[in-house]
């Protein structure tokens, strides 16, 4: 073969491959054009995407209005999410880690957007007893990190982790103290503190190699500043003789429902009630659960080969809740299932089964009791897991997520927002304090507690 047509030959294969990524461009351009296209929410990260900006003659002029649409546009572009889980897999093969630390921005929980589609409920299913056969012991899970926060990957499982503040600590303790002195004569306070996973399954080795602080440790001083009018209830030890039982979820940071259960056992003497046997519960199961840590890794590879199962316990004597879900401006009324079939869900809100996930206000009336017992249940996103233990033994149970509360009371125009308030208009008896160890040391939550537990 001459000169000549070697020289045509890689000619064309020039004019080619520009023709193929001019095309590649042509085709990228149009698709970041197509204005119905651009995504709304990301199911990855959980939250509202960038809105496209409204047109002002100011920001005509200062130029922000098209600083705007730069953002709008890279923020909603339609095909983000998937080149950057192609970008995240690449990275995955550029060598072997058996262990993995992600930074990441702390838990914050969005209210759901799920509208009330009530579907048919799969045919429920009698309960083992996981107590069977268990053997106790701490976790043993153990590997070398590097010494920095966020989310801690070992093999095919996340861990969140902690990190203990005192000041923020002691300041949860006297904020519920000043709560259950208000509450004296009225009602009872209890408080239980969910250790999250990391605290449970990691030797402690592995969480001093990745900056994880003892929660055992910080629950015992928190819990030890609380006044004793308190009930405080210290679940760490107790899911800790659990750790071979399915209580992990590898992709997500909340407890499972049968690590709620160990800890609603605990709780059980505190409230003098019986609980349930875990064999008499019905089940729901929702497999291919992808969660939170999944997300927040950008879908790390590892976590995704081994998706979670979601399994809900239903409670015994009545499967209907009530519930209020903003939408937009407003907040409706829903009449719901306390375990709602999430199947047909996306893979990153099958956890969404518990309570109606986090909304603002929630109501019980279990009309099998007519004792007038009650309870309400002030919590982050690990009481949904918990709060359907607790329907089989109140006449009336109501719980409430902080985050959202204050915004509902204002739109029902009911005043007082504080949990002092609620438990007077409705006389209530028992006041369940319930959140995740991350939660007691967090500034602007401790900000919200300080406007609440009045």
């Amino acid at each position: 073969m001459n000169k000549e047509k070697i020289k045509k030959i890689f000619g064309v294969q020039r004019l080619v491959k520009a023709g193929l990524f001019g095309a590649f461009i042509i085709i990228i351009a149009f698709i970041g054009i197509l204005w119905f296209a651009h995504p709304k929410t990301s199911e990855v990260e959980k939250r509202e995407l960038t809105k496209f900006p409204k047109l002002t003659i100011a920001g005509l002029w200062d130029g922000s209005f098209f600083s705007d649409v730069d953002t709008w546009y890279a923020d909603t572009y339609p095909l983000r999410e998937g080149l950057i889980s192609s970008y995240h897999s690449l990275q995955s093969h550029y060598g072997i880690r058996s262990t993995q630390i992600i930074a990441a921005q702390p838990e914050e929980d969005v209210e759901s957007e799920d509208t009330p589609d009530v579907t048919g409920q799969d045919e429920p299913q009698t309960a083992a007893d996981p107590d069977e056969g268990l053997e106790e012991g701490r976790g043993d899970i153990d590997a070398q990190a590097e010494p920095v926060g966020g989310i801690y990957i070992a093999k095919d499982s996340g861990y969140g982790i902690y990190s203990y503040s005192a000041n923020n600590s002691l300041r949860y303790s006297q904020l519920l103290n000043r709560l259950a002195s208000n509450l004296s004569g009225k009602a009872k306070v209890y408080s239980l503190i969910a250790p999250i996973s990391a605290g449970i399954m990691l030797s402690d080795k592995t969480r001093d190699s990745i900056g994880c602080d003892d929660q055992n440790s910080a629950i015992e001083i928190i819990l030890s500043n609380m006044d004793d009018s308190l009930a405080k209830v210290n679940a760490h030890h107790t899911l800790q003789r659990h750790t071979t039982a399915y209580t992990l979820l590898p992709t997500d940071h909340h407890w499972t429902a049968l690590r709620a259960y160990y800890s609603y056992r605990e709780a059980s003497p505190l409230q003098c009630i019986e609980p349930e046997e875990l064999s008499s519960y019905q089940t729901m199961e929702f497999k291919g659960f992808l969660g939170t840590f999944y997300q927040q890794s950008h879908r790390n590879p590892a976590l995704g080969a081994n998706p979670d199962t979601v399994t809900a316990y239903i409670p015994n004597d009545t499967k209907e809740m009530t519930c209020y879900m903003k939408q937009g401006d407003i907040f409706k009324e829903y009449n719901w299932k306390i375990i709602y079939d999430v199947s047909n869900y996306p893979q990153g809100e099958k956890y969404n089964c518990f309570a109606a996930s986090d909304q603002a206000y929630n109501y019980v009336h279990n009309e099998k009791k007519t004792d007038g017992s009650s309870i309400l249940v002030v919590k982050d996103s690990y009481g949904n897991a918990f709060i359907p233990f607790l329907v089989d033994h109140y006449e009336h149970i109501y719980w409430i997520d902080y985050r959202y509360y204050t915004a509902f009371v204002n739109w029902k125009g009911t005043g007082d927002s504080s949990v002092s308030a609620l438990v007077n208009r409705g006389g209530i008896k028992d006041v369940l304090i319930l959140n995740n160890i991350n939660f007691t040391g967090s500034n602007s939550t401790l900000n919200t507690f300080d406007r609440l537990y009045r």
